[in-house]
């Protein structure tokens, strides 16, 4: 064996470009699908680190009976108590948890510093089955509106703020200027829900609230032996108990209850299955080239092998050595395509969605740190390596041809390729060719909708604006504390050299909010079941739509006089009154907040803004147009409703510094309030599309490294013609074929092979973008341009590996080729 080895190996250093190629080959079809595949089975595939996961729920309530996914709700606190009560035997608890922000107070040298919060129920930590790392968690006391002031910190905060002090149970912590006892210390990596690294009692009201505020995150853990789908129907009908017990049109009709795992990343799934499928084509198409690399290796040396046999070689003994060489050719794509691998997946990750906290899965909230993934990385070389032995066993079978006559003959010249093998090898290329084709226009797909994506206006201005979030804690501000902390917080801004115009508004302009608003616009039927319309929210102070420069198509602006003791008033967007009055003027129209028969005030239309894009989550349904409401008439019907709110700061000219100075004017508004999330809205709306960006890099870069590879396979197989019918070609010349003649002949059976796969290529696409518009609704189809271009690509890189065969052929000297007989 040691023998076979050696030979093996001169062999291969006597053919350096046949081996480079052939390593690289195996190298990148290996280390990129290897490092592809373990982000995205980082993502989607890593199983949740919980004790019996497969029972955790994401626990939405549904706004009909069918409990459809686009009808669903965050929980209202009313809901979680009659499930809590009435469930017992479908569910073994249900945990409650909303998000916020808090303010930390100075630790050591750090300054006091804004950092995500969530706020949990006592049963939170229970249902998932995790207990802190040290100390406890929250009991049902604490639990409590009024409570004691306790919280639990994150691993990270508890080692790189607080020196990981192992008596560190029992301490306090400043957060919103109120000390807080901590009680434990999470486990490393944890962070849910909401990126947390700082956990409050949720501690809901004990009276139920005249409307139903859906604001709640659930998560449930069902009982043994119940699937989702059995849990769903089973409280549908315990709705309808309680419906039939308890009248409330604030009762919840249904449940969608999805795996946790699976809730978390729904909306990725389907982007980045697209990416798998890409690499999964590179990984084809690595195979198929570096089958056709080795089957074009053994036809070369046919010859040889017949001779040898002929001379007394076992078939045993040729078929060790050809093995010898695909096992070491193997074994060193294998070494460095784990190179590759071991490169790429940190940078892969780095540029993928799951590389930062603003854009992430919630699966980086319990262990983000992305891995190459061993199993796949085995897989991979495992396909590459069967590749390798299967065709290394075609000597076997050219061996068996021991008389010398055929032996001598395949050594010639004028030994063409038998049929079987050209249509062999000429499979390999087609394979290659269609895959291509089918990366380059998802290449270009994928293009045209980022383009688009990029193109299509937000409905404001993002140029020389910096945004900002602050927090405004219900512990440190009431309603009009908080006015008057904004207010003053804007005219220090405004002090600013260098400065604008100045606004504040909650959410981020950029992102819908978390909670909706339901309402009945005046003059339409209210839907059943639900009573009424789901509608985005919006909070804005005067002079809001100018600054941001948003468009006023009617109306007004909010006033200054817009107050807590004046009458309701709206502004709505062009979609919203399409939808509700077409054809007429919105102004002065009424919007009823919250169902007909409820307790809260119809709201007067004083403006008619333009329609802005926003980053939704699509598990919102229906939802129509967007409701901005004056922020002083907000903070005075409900007490401290903005946890978190956005300044955006409009620079007049150039790019400022403005980092230290918004912080500066910020804390002398107010010393408690901290400022985090500080950004470009430019940034901002770049990297509100990382993910389409990503798929757009990935598939451009395997449909580049597909061309490279399916050039350099249909190069082989006419390399390997030419040099098999120089006999054939000297004769022609001979008789007075021209050179142009000759390239014909040559690039005739490039076109022909890509051809037939383009046409292979372009069925399979037809395929697969009806399964991608099954789970990716709104990634377009490809366009006529697109076919065009892939191929116009493809006949020019074609073209590239037709020309030197053509060429060298086209110069074969007649005299020399025949006297080489």
């Amino acid at each position: 064996m040691l023998d076979d080895l050696r030979y093996a190996l001169r062999v291969l250093f006597k053919t350096p470009a046949f081996s480079a190629i052939a390593v690289l080959t195996l190298a990148l079809g290996i280390g990129a699908n290897s490092a592809i595949f373990s982000v995205v089975n980082a993502a989607l595939l890593r199983p949740l680190p919980f004790p019996k996961a497969d029972r955790l729920v994401r626990v939405y309530e549904a706004a009909d009976d069918n409990g459809a996914r686009g009808t669903t709700l965050n929980l209202s606190e009313q809901t979680v108590r009659q499930w809590r009560e009435f469930g017992h035997d479908i569910f073994e608890g249900i945990g409650a948890a909303t998000g916020s922000n808090v303010t930390v107070g100075a630790l050591g040298n750090e300054p006091a510093r804004n950092t995500a919060a969530a706020r949990i129920d006592a049963q939170f930590l229970h249902v998932l089955g995790l207990a802190p790392e040290l100390g406890r968690g929250f009991t049902v006391a604490e639990d409590q509106p009024g409570g004691p002031a306790v919280a639990l910190i994150s691993n990270d905060l508890w080692r790189e703020q607080l020196g990981a002090r192992p008596d560190i149970v029992g301490t306090t912590l400043l957060i919103d200027s109120v000390p807080h006892t901590i009680v434990g210390v999470m486990p490393k990596m944890f962070r849910h829900p909401y990126r947390a690294n700082v956990w409050l009692p949720l501690a809901m009201a004990p009276a139920l609230p005249a409307q139903a505020n859906h604001y709640l995150y659930g998560v449930g853990r069902l009982r043994a032996g119940i699937t989702p789908t059995q849990a769903e129907a089973a409280v549908r009908r315990m709705c309808a108990a309680i419906k039939q017990q308890s009248p409330d049109p604030n009762n919840a009709h249904a449940a969608y209850l999805p795996p946790l795992a699976e809730s978390f990343v729904t909306d990725l799934r389907p982007k980045l299955l697209v990416i798998e499928a890409a690499a999964f084509c590179a990984l084809l198409i690595a195979a198929a080239n570096f089958a056709g690399l080795l089957l074009t290796r053994v036809v070369e040396r046919e010859g040889e092998f017949a001779l040898r046999a002929a001379l007394g070689a076992s078939r045993g003994r040729l078929v060790r050595q050809h093995l010898a060489q695909a096992v070491l050719l193997a074994l060193a794509g294998t070494v460095l395509g784990l190179m590759i691998a071991w490169w790429a997946t940190p940078a892969l990750v780095a540029m993928s969605p799951e590389g930062a906290d603003a854009t992430g899965s919630a699966m980086r909230e319990f262990d983000y740190v992305v891995r190459l993934d061993w199993p796949v990385f085995a897989f991979a070389a495992g396909v590459m390596l069967a590749v390798g032995l299967g065709f290394g066993l075609l000597p076997a079978l050219r061996a068996a041809r021991t008389d010398l006559r055929g032996a001598i003959s395949s050594i010639s010249r004028g030994a063409t390729l038998d049929k079987n093998t050209r249509r062999l090898l000429g499979s390999f290329v087609v394979v290659e060719l269609a895959v291509a084709a089918i990366l380059l226009v998802a290449s270009l797909t994928a293009a045209q909708y980022f383009r688009t994506l990029l193109d299509e206006p937000w409905g404001f201005s993002t140029e020389g604006r910096v945004a900002f979030s602050a927090n405004y804690s219900e512990r440190l501000f009431s309603g009009v504390a908080e006015q008057q902390t904004i207010d003053a917080t804007l005219s220090r801004l405004r002090e600013i050299p260098g400065v604008g115009s100045v606004t504040v508004t909650c959410p981020s302009p950029m992102n819908a909010p978390r909670d909706l608003i339901t309402c009945n616009p005046e003059g339409s039927q209210a839907p059943e079941p639900t009573g009424f319309y789901l509608s985005y929210l919006r909070v804005a102070p005067p002079g809001y739509f100018k600054s941001m420069g948003q468009q006023l198509l009617r109306g007004r602006e909010f006033l200054e006089s817009d107050g807590p003791n004046t009458s309701p008033v709206c502004a709505v967007t062009a979609s919203f009154a399409r939808r509700f009055w077409p054809g007429q003027d919105p102004i002065g129209k009424r919007v009823k907040w919250g169902r007909l028969d409820g307790a809260r005030p119809w709201l007067t239309v004083v403006g008619l803004v333009g329609d802005t894009k926003v980053n939704a989550d699509s598990r919102d349904g229906e939802v129509i147009g967007t409701l901005t409401r004056p922020l002083a008439q907000m903070l005075a019907i409900v007490p401290n409703p903005l946890d978190d709110v956005t300044f955006i700061v409009e620079m007049k000219s150039g790019h400022l510094a403005l980092d230290s100075a918004i912080r500066a004017a910020v804390m002398r508004a107010d010393s408690r309030v901290a400022v985090y999330h500080l950004t470009s809205l430019e940034q901002a709306a770049a990297e509100s599309r990382v993910t389409e960006r990503f798929i757009f890099v990935l598939v451009s870069l395997f449909g580049a490294l597909g061309l490279v590879l399916a050039a350099v396979g249909l190069y082989g197989l006419l390399s390997l013609n030419v040099a098999r019918r120089q006999r054939e070609f000297g004769i022609r010349s001979a008789l007075g074929a021209t050179a142009a003649q000759l390239i014909r002949m040559v690039t005739r059976q490039g076109a022909t092979l890509l051809a037939i796969g383009f046409v292979v290529g372009g069925l399979a696409i037809v395929l697969l973008v009806r399964l991608v518009h099954s789970q990716w609704v709104g990634m377009p189809g490809p366009d006529t341009l697109s076919w065009i271009i892939a191929g116009g690509v493809l006949c020019f890189v074609v073209g590239l590996a037709c020309w030197v065969p053509a060429r060298r052929a086209s110069r074969i000297d007649p005299v020399i080729a025949l006297r080489a007989e």
